[in-house]
């Protein structure tokens, strides 16, 4: 998300998108448990989540949702302190982004239940979510607004490995990151447009 970029004040991707991966043992529901052993800030990234359905071989071309079986929204939990450090010495995100209970997943939609309530013209671009942390709406995004497509990110990502059933992309964050505390409970909601058409659904936890 272009202005996601520009409010950490970094260098806006136009030709690859920035990957980095996070371990199994990251995930948590709603109401697991964070480590907050690391001094410094945790900063909440809300963000679509895919989940694939079937094998992307190496290098295939994506070009729909059509490998994609089920959507969620997630948080993607950020020592961010630990993270400008690391990035200081030019090395790897991991330690910043890969911790106990740092990839918060709310629960896994099919697919098509979007489009069964989305009516004939939906199409997974015009999904709209929001975060809202202890009742205040930190972010607010819809999928259109993304840099890369999702079909392009499934590409660019197949590039270097396959993608296997059941493997879980966080697709990016839009503007609006800030601190968590242990304790603050947050809401992931998806929205429906301005017709009042579309899924909707709210999943609350507590950091």
């Amino acid at each position: 998300y272009v202005e996601h970029v520009y409010e950490l004040g970094n260098e806006l991707p136009k030709e690859e998108p920035v990957v980095f991966i996070k371990s199994l043992s990251s995930l948590r529901g709603l109401e697991g448990a964070t480590a907050f052993a690391e001094s410094g800030r945790i900063h909440h990234e809300l963000e679509l989540v895919v989940q694939i359905a079937e094998q992307i071989p190496l290098n295939s071309h994506v070009e729909s949702w059509d490998v994609i079986g089920s959507l969620a929204l997630g948080l993607d939990l950020t020592l961010r302190d630990k993270q400008s450090a690391l990035r200081a010495k030019g090395l790897p995100w991991t330690l910043s982004k890969s911790f106990q209970g740092s990839s918060i997943l709310g629960p896994l939609v099919p697919l098509s239940e979007f489009y069964e309530q989305g009516g004939k013209d939906f199409s997974p671009d015009s999904l709209s979510f929001e975060l809202r942390v202890n009742d205040d709406v930190r972010q607010k995004a819809s999928v259109a607004q993304m840099i890369f497509p999702v079909p392009h990110l499934l590409t660019f990502l197949a590039t270097y490995q396959p993608l296997e059933p059941g493997d879980l992309v966080y697709t990016g964050t839009p503007k609006g990151v800030n601190t968590m505390v242990k304790g603050d409970e947050f809401a992931m909601s998806w929205l429906t447009n301005d017709d009042k058409r579309g899924y909707s659904g709210t999943y609350e936890g507590v950091l």
